[in-house]
Order: C-alpha cells, then structure tokens, then sequence
C-alpha cells in the first residue's frame, strides 16, 4: 500500500490511523469535514494531503483531487458515532447513504479495496432485525448492520473489493465520544465512584493501537473475507475489565459492581473471534490491557 484516502480523518480512529499509515510511510489523503475542524494533530505527518469535503457533498470527492490511483480508501467519517445522536434514526439513516455514496467515489478514485468501520453492537442488532432479541435503543448499530448489508451490494455493483471491519469497544488516548474505559478512569482521577450495573456479560477491550495496526494490515494485505471482528482476543467477564481499571488506578473500591440496574445489553462470547483475522493477517495484539490502562490514565490525568 503505496497511497490511501481516509474520511474522517480527524476522528479518534482517523487521527490513530493516520500514525499507523505514517508510520508504515503510506502517503494519506485525509478527507475532513471543512475549515473550522481542528486538525492541529496532522503537524507531526509529512506525508498526508488534507482536503475538505462535508459527508452530504462526498459524491463531489472526485472533484477536488486529482489522484486516480489510490491503493485503498478507509471510511471511518460517521456522524454522531457517540453521544445523543446515536439514537436519533434520521441523523443514523444519513450514515447509511453516505457509505454507499462511498464505494462509488473509492471506485472513480481507482482504489483497489475499500474498507469500512462496523461495530460489535452490530451483532445485537442482528437479534433485534431477527425478531429474537430484546427491541433495546441501538439505532446506531441497526444503521451499521444495514449499512453492512448495502455496501456489500454496491460493492459488488462496483467491482470494487472490501473490508467490514467490526470494531471491538475502544478505548485509549484522544478518545472524544467517551467510552467505558474513559468514562470510568474520569470518575475515579475526579476522586468518585464510577457505578455499573451487574457487569456479567462477556467483553472485549480493545486498545486503539492494536486497532488501526488490523486495520492497516487489513487494506495491505489480500483477505479471503468480507467481514473481519477487530479485537483483543482476551475475553473477559465485564466486571473483571472494570476491577482492573481500580487496581491500575489504586482505588478498586471506587469501582460499584452492581450499583445501577442492568442495561439489557448482551454479548456473547463467541462475537469476539480474532482467529480468521490473525489467520489471514499475521495479526497478533502488541499493547496488552494493563499497558493500554497506563497509557489511557497517563493521558487523562493531562486533561483533567
């Protein structure tokens, strides 16, 4: 992999993503929303291109660059991945065509493979979109598990190659959205509780750096499938992730196992299956969770 286009370049996993391409002397052309984002993190690249195209004018990419011969484009640009918007079906509904629109613009930029960022809480709306599971608030994932399904159509429309990439639950520096990680290491570095309902479903973490390093492997390398889950393979009970995060921070009994009701949310151990990725990569995880934990805490307690 000679070049790649990034959408959503600036995001936590765009700006991670860059580093790795960086890192791996890949020349980026990284797609951000307009002028007003901030982008004062690219200083430390000198390979990349930015260029600036809002989600809803995508189809006019090709227009502003000159480029034909990229090697892959990643799109990871999603509107409110985090936060209120979540839930909120029109703003999701967008996500869904912007994707699509996508796979058109990979095509005319003469990008060989196009890779896209899933989710885990796609499988739990797979449950929901089967009638067999509980009808809970993942708007967010029922538009990614639908986005899934068209662009594997548009794709093979296209003649263009791609990648789903099912991303685990993220944690690690620069993180915006917030996350279970961030959210309880805040509460614990501000001297509170951080409160959980039972926490007895299985989980993986997954921390960014190991992340784009699959994701990187995954646009260099031929894969055999169109859909990888991107993880640690190091599966644990929730509540166990949690107690570590108190240790690392010396105030496990900060840590409330139990102290809100359950959420409902279900996962299911074999969801988080790295076998075909590391078969088909070479991939292997570099950064293990107690060492991600230290990196993330380190960070935080700079922003705090």
């Amino acid at each position: 992999m000679k070049k790649a286009i990034v959408t959503g370049a600036n995001g936590f996993v765009g700006y991670w993503l860059l580093r790795e391409l960086h890192k791996n002397n890949v020349h980026v052309t990284a797609v951000i929303k307009d002028e007003n984002e901030n982008i004062s993190m690219f200083s430390e690249f000198n390979n990349i291109d930015v260029v600036y195209c809002d989600l809803c004018q995508l189809n006019n990419l090709p227009n502003k660059i000159s480029c034909r011969d990229y090697d892959v484009m990643y799109h990871l640009a999603w509107i409110a991945a985090g936060g209120t918007g979540r839930a909120n079906y029109a703003i999701q509904l967008n996500n869904v065509k912007y994707a699509c629109d996508a796979v058109n613009v990979a095509k005319e930029l003469g990008c060989r493979k196009i890779l896209f960022a899933g989710t885990i809480t796609e499988k739990i709306a797979e449950n929901i979109l089967n009638l067999s599971g509980k009808a809970v608030n993942n708007i967010y994932g029922i538009c990614k598990h639908m986005t899934h399904c068209l662009v594997d159509v548009e794709c093979q429309k296209t003649g263009i190659d791609y990648v789903w990439m099912q991303f685990s639950n993220l944690y690690g520096p620069y993180s915006i959205n917030g996350n279970i990680v961030g959210y309880t290491i805040k509460e614990l570095l501000q001297g509170n509780d951080a409160s959980f309902g039972p926490a007895q479903q299985p989980y993986d973490l997954l921390y960014i750096e190991d992340l784009v390093y699959a994701a990187y492997l995954l646009g260099e390398k031929a894969t055999k499938n169109h859909c990888y889950y991107l993880g640690s393979g190091d599966v644990r009970i929730l509540a166990d992730y949690l107690r570590e995060i108190g240790i690392v921070c010396g105030m496990e009994e900060k840590i409330k196992i139990g102290a809100r009701p359950d959420d409902g949310t279900r996962y299911n151990a074999d969801w988080f299956d790295i076998t075909p990725l590391k078969s088909d990569t070479g991939y292997s995880p570099r950064v293990s969770y107690r060492d991600g934990l230290i990196k993330t805490i380190n960070w935080m307690k700079t922003t705090i």
